[in-house]
């Protein structure tokens, strides 16, 4: 009899990728591109995927579609699969030219990121800022690394970019709110993160060189400007917006020069 555990399948895919099936981590793969093939059926489980666009995904410069290599993979992830065998764990099936992955019970920290991050802007949709703003910090927290970070591949760039969007609209929004409270520190833990994420988040910077002139600390706004200024200029090869510069020039001129748009607000959607 197979082994029954509450959750068969356990999948980390924010940061290195890690896998356990009835509680046991998954470490040999037995072939090149079975972990990769797992990897994509995993995003897209539940659904049938053509065997053209696997030879696409995992070898995208071939233009051999009738090579054995998927089959090879293939092969290799049911061995594995059939090594960690449980109830309610993953099944590959072949149907209609392609292959589906069927899993009763996984707990997966994409799928909890995304699920968090919805119900956050529907909440804030419907102006309940309270539970969107806890749904938003737990999209954060369950962002603990990029999207299969290490590993390389057209689908896992896309899915990358998208997921760490998905995290910097959370965390622009915590922000805000830390801003609104006048909550120092935590508003520049959320910068941190940001630019984490994004070193060239130029309004992040901003948030930064506003925060540290209401503080008086006059240095630390010219700080903040010159690391936005070079990282904008080596990273992108651009200047700083005509805002930013306006922003510091005002800020490092001290107090007397605020003027009431240099407040921060609160954002209006997500």
């Amino acid at each position: 009899m197979p082994l029954v555990t509450e959750t068969a399948v356990v999948a980390h895919c924010l940061g290195p990728f890690r896998l356990e099936i009835a509680g046991r981590p998954v470490e040999h793969w037995r072939a090149g591109k079975a972990r990769a093939l797992f990897q994509y059926l995993l995003i897209n489980r539940g659904r049938t995927v053509h065997r053209d666009r696997l030879h696409q995904v995992l070898w995208p410069e071939s233009t051999n579609r009738g090579s054995s290599s998927l089959k090879v993979a293939v092969h290799a992830v049911r061995r594995v699969i059939g090594a960690h065998e449980v109830e309610g764990g993953p099944v590959l099936y072949y149907r209609d030219h392609g292959y589906l992955l069927w899993i009763d019970s996984a707990s997966i920290d994409l799928e909890e990121f995304e699920r968090a991050f919805e119900e956050g802007r529907r909440a804030w949709a419907a102006k309940d800022h309270a539970v969107a703003l806890e749904r938003f910090r737990r999209a954060a927290e369950l962002y603990t690394g990029d999207f299969l970070a290490g590993e390389d591949g057209d689908w896992i760039d896309e899915q990358r970019q998208w997921t760490r969007g998905i995290a910097l609209r959370a965390m622009t929004t915590l922000r805000a709110d830390a801003l609104e409270r006048e909550d120092w520190p935590e508003a520049m833990h959320w910068c941190r993160r940001i630019l984490d994420l994004d070193p060239c988040h130029e309004d992040t910077y901003r948030v930064l060189m506003m925060m540290h002139g209401e503080l008086g600390e006059i240095g630390r706004v010219r700080d903040w400007y010159e690391q936005c200024r070079r990282r904008l200029r080596d990273d992108l090869d651009v200047a700083p917006a005509e805002r930013t510069e306006q922003l510091a020039a005002v800020l490092m001129r001290g107090p007397a020069s605020r003027t009431p748009e240099l407040s921060l607000a609160r954002p209006a959607a997500v």
